[in-house]
């Protein structure tokens, strides 16, 4: 199963998990007298708009080059973090200022049983979306996938500070019932902290910020064990939405033909993307090995010039 097919799938599930998830939390913390119940499956509900989000980022991504866009539309992976970053501080922010209207009102009501049931049952399901969807994630090293797994994760933290609240009203009684809306407001610092990570990363991206050093240590040490790469500089590389591009320059014998330097450029070139699917474009300028063309910019191999 390819990358978008794997992601496809498991944000499909992620789609129906969280209707269910959404409506039976919605209904229950109504009928049972729980604001973070509610609170809650309002949160389940907006996962829907990051899922949506994610299956139409990989929509546009798989798009071809075309005239206005001649190295394609993966960025648009990073778009669809921001969407998602936006969705959390944004619901965030709604959640702090329902649970002070909570606090303020003083509801002495305390949930019912099956408000606590449905949170601890909804922490079990998301935990398994967190885990599924993060599997495929780094499996397909997407950013997107894993923003939206890290989405989920904090459904399940909002499910337990729920539970959490909803529990220690219910045990100490009306007088504590004020904890229910306490939890909304720690739920809400929660999504705040995640939403910030995922922005931060994806405001990276969009500048085309390198990818983690052991990834980039992983593709230069793929370049001279070819046969002919006497050295290598000036090696960038640079996150394209969920994928990599590369380019660098490779010092081949300068007594060597053009039709030989480009085979060993070649060479090189299928080393790295026989290991690393995620390149989408790997550009190798090819220079003889000569003293004028040694640089201490991203190098490795040769002589050090002088």
């Amino acid at each position: 199963m390819s990358f978008y097919a794997e992601g496809r799938a498991v944000t499909w599930l992620s789609i129906v998990l969280n209707v269910t998830l959404g409506v039976v939390k919605v209904g229950a913390g109504w009928l049972g007298n729980s604001r973070a119940l509610v609170a809650d499956g309002l949160h389940s509900l907006t996962d829907l708009a990051s899922d949506a989000a994610v299956l139409a980022g990989m929509s546009v991504a798989l798009r071809p080059p075309d005239h206005n866009h001649p190295y394609g539309h993966h960025k648009a992976a990073s778009l669809v973090s921001l969407v998602i970053a936006g969705s959390l501080l944004f619901f965030g922010a709604l959640l702090i200022l329902d649970g002070v209207r909570g606090l303020q009102a003083g509801d002495a009501r305390v949930p019912e049983t099956l408000t606590l049931v449905v949170a601890l049952g909804s922490i079990g399901v998301k935990e398994f979306l967190y885990w599924r969807t993060r599997r495929v994630a780094e499996a397909t090293g997407s950013r997107m996938l894993l923003a939206n797994a890290w989405h989920h994760r904090t459904d399940s933290a909002s499910s337990l500070v729920a539970a959490a609240g909803i529990g220690s009203a219910m045990l100490l009684g009306p007088e504590w019932a004020f904890l229910d809306a306490v939890a909304s407001i720690v739920l809400a610092g929660w999504l705040g902290v995640e939403g910030f990570r995922i922005l931060r990363g994806a405001v990276d991206d969009l500048m085309d910020t390198a990818p983690d050093p052991a990834l980039i240590d992983d593709l230069r040490e793929h370049i001279l064990p070819v046969d002919g790469a006497v050295a290598y500089h000036d090696f960038r590389a640079r996150r394209v939405g969920d994928m990599v591009e590369v380019d660098f320059h490779l010092l081949v014998e300068p007594s060597l033909s053009i039709e030989e330097g480009h085979l060993i450029a070649h060479q090189v070139k299928q080393a790295i993307l026989a290991r690393h699917p995620e390149v989408l474009n790997l550009l190798i300028h090819v220079e003889p090995a000569l003293p004028a063309h040694y640089r201490n910019r991203g190098v490795a191999g040769g002589p050090t010039p002088e």
